[in-house]
């Protein structure tokens, strides 16, 4: 029964981390930059954020439906925010170039934090747990914060394979780009690319948030 509860953690975490997100973006990006160990930090943060969203929608899943539901605003800030970040992506190579200075390079524990955040701080995500859970206690198995702790402990486990696990595959199509590409059109693609996908992520949530 434990190997079930870890094979649920990993098929729904792999479903829906299949679908492009901030955190896969992360990881791409540092991918195609030859910065493959950063991505695989950032990985493991975004592993632990999902743990969150998962531990939400088995803990509060009501509250947190209803809570979306009452307050809309919550959605049209996440569209908000991709759409203009995306934005931004996109026109980045026609804004006006600045010296760079050395940086120091980050931190384990900052790239795992903004791992954490980028898949934490995710509310389509969530929407995408809530759903999930009620689909497997409805129709498989009692999936809940009631179970026992041996069962909770192997599903989340399954949940952080099923997240990293997904996100080391969009990490090595970042570094396929990389390779193909000479640096400098290498970059521009990925900005490009990162620029749509967060402009199309916009775009499908302000869809589902106005026509659904």
């Amino acid at each position: 029964m434990f190997v079930l509860y870890l094979i649920i953690g990993v098929l729904l975490a792999g479903l829906g981390g299949a679908f492009p997100g901030a955190s896969n973006i992360a990881v791409i990006s540092a991918a195609a930059k030859g910065r493959q160990r950063q991505g695989q930090q950032i990985a493991y943060g975004a592993g632990l954020g999902e743990i969150s969203l998962a531990f939400l929608a088995l803990s509060y899943s009501m509250f947190v439906a209803d809570f979306l539901n009452m307050n809309p605003w919550v959605k049209v800030l996440f569209v908000g925010v991709f759409l203009t970040v995306g934005t931004l992506f996109l026109f980045k190579q026609q804004l006006p170039k600045r010296k760079k200075k050395s940086k120091t390079s980050s931190s384990f524990s900052t790239r795992l934090l903004q791992g954490y955040l980028l898949a934490a701080i995710n509310p389509p995500v969530l929407l995408f747990w809530l759903v999930a859970v009620a689909l497997v206690n409805n129709n498989y198995v009692e999936l809940s914060a009631m179970l026992d702790l041996s069962s909770l402990v192997f599903f989340f486990f399954g949940v952080f394979l099923g997240k990293v696990g997904i996100l080391m595959i969009y990490g090595s199509t970042g570094k396929r780009l990389a390779s193909k590409e000479t640096k400098k059109r290498s970059k521009i693609c990925m900005h490009t690319l990162i620029g749509i996908a967060l402009i199309g992520i916009a775009v499908v949530q302000a869809l589902r948030l106005w026509l659904i």
